[in-house]
């Protein structure tokens, strides 16, 4: 069957990183020979900053690879204080609230939910019209607030928590179906009273066309300098990312002449990781990428580290950098834990050592550093079949599209 299906996010194509998996997402969607229609904002992330070509306006209209992507204004802004990230979540949301128009113009919606902002069109569009929604948690609200360090008024945190604890529990029960992105997060979304048969995991996967394996470019190589073991970290450099230990575990390996680490994105602490790294000459930074040039970027690595500070709520989420890099085909060292932790361990590509540790993880990349490289080829591709058998489109977007056609027959919903 075809169903009119709409995705509402705050972030969309072509943002890269973390904010390209909305667009994936769709594309998948429509592959099920859906008409998908995207409600999103202009493209800023990570850096708050609009992208060139783009301007805020009242609304915009795109068809974009096969989408109908609609973009209305926000304020925009991904730095660190608490002021201008609540303004930039509380201005999408609203600005996407009040568009009845394209709210009641679906069968369905499916509601990529970070920030928790995001589900307020989705309850509108329930609430005045009877279109039907389907949660996809990405990450868990409150926690991310609380976690965040943004806030340091105890009394405003408070009452945010509450607040934001209130808003999630009324989008979760009007909801048709909640989905989660991870094991754990399924576990304490449950403890918040959603039933059991109203909850399912969905992992995310990844624009597949651009995360792959492909053959090193030794001229590519030879333009970046990234010669001998390269290490590299591609995504947000962002607060939460506990990248300072990477810097640390390079000096601690100074006996290992041709290690590289290399950073590529950019992000919030990007100034501080500069300064730690000064006078560093095996730590390179090339900034943002073109997102279709990182298969190319990835396959120069060696190995490819993710790494996030060790925060409850993370032990509930799976970076998208996981699946990006099992999809790659490249080997993994995972400074995480929780269900990030035990994918890599699961999947037979890299190896796991606690967050913030850089003793621990200088020796792992020691180790790594000591196998062949057939060794690492070989952790590579066992990370690819693993992706290809239990996190894949073909696998997570069969299961959403389910949902989304079964809320979409039933109106109301559930």
């Amino acid at each position: 069957m075809t169903v009119r299906l709409g995705v509402v996010s705050q972030v969309y194509d072509p943002e890269t990183g973390s904010a390209a998996v909305p667009g994936a997402i769709s594309r998948a969607l429509a592959g099920h020979g859906h008409d998908v229609h995207v409600l999103t904002g202009f493209p800023n992330y990570p850096t708050g900053r609009i992208y060139p070509g783009y301007r805020i306006r009242p609304y915009q209209y795109e068809f974009r690879a096969g989408i109908h992507v609609h973009r209305i204004p926000l304020v925009p802004s991904h730095d660190s204080s608490a002021v201008r990230r609540a303004m930039t979540y509380l201005s999408f949301g609203a600005s996407a609230a009040l568009r009845w128009r394209i709210l009641r113009s679906v069968d369905a919606w499916l509601v990529y939910s970070t920030p928790a902002t995001v589900a307020m069109p989705a309850l509108v569009a329930k609430t005045l019209f009877g279109r039907p929604y389907v949660l996809l948690i990405q990450d868990l609200w409150p926690d991310t607030v609380v976690n965040s360090g943004f806030m340091h008024d105890g009394r405003l945190l408070n009452a945010a928590v509450r607040g934001l604890h209130a808003f999630c529990n009324i989008a979760y029960r009007r909801a048709s179906s909640v989905m989660v992105t991870a094991p754990s997060m399924a576990d304490v979304i449950s403890e918040r009273g959603v039933p059991t048969d109203k909850l399912s995991l969905v992992p995310n996967w990844i624009d597949e066309s651009v995360f792959r394996p492909v053959p090193r470019n030794p001229d590519l190589a030879r333009k970046l300098g990234l010669d001998g073991f390269v290490v590299m970290y591609a995504g947000s450099l962002g607060g939460l990312q506990g990248l300072d230990t990477a810097i640390e575990a390079v000096q601690l390996l100074t006996d290992v002449a041709d290690l590289r680490l290399v950073f590529v994105g950019t992000g919030v602490a990007e100034d501080r990781l500069r300064a730690a790294a000064d006078g560093m000459p095996n730590v390179h930074f090339l900034g943002q990428q073109p997102v279709e040039q990182m298969a190319d970027l990835m396959a120069l690595s060696d190995v490819q580290l993710v790494s996030l500070q060790d925060l409850p709520m993370f032990r509930a989420t799976l970076p998208s950098k996981v699946q990006a890099t099992l999809a790659a085909a490249r080997p993994i060292v995972g400074a995480v834990a929780g269900d990030a932790a035990r994918i890599i361990t699961e999947s037979g590509a890299g190896v796991v050592v606690p967050p913030g540790n850089p003793h621990e993880l200088a020796a792992a990349l020691r180790r790594l550093y000591s196998l062949s490289q057939g060794d690492r080829e070989s952790m590579g591709y066992a990370g690819r079949q693993f992706y290809e058998d239990t996190l894949s489109a073909r696998v997570g977007s069969a299961a959403l599209a389910a949902a989304l056609e079964r809320a979409a027959m039933n109106g109301e919903g559930a």
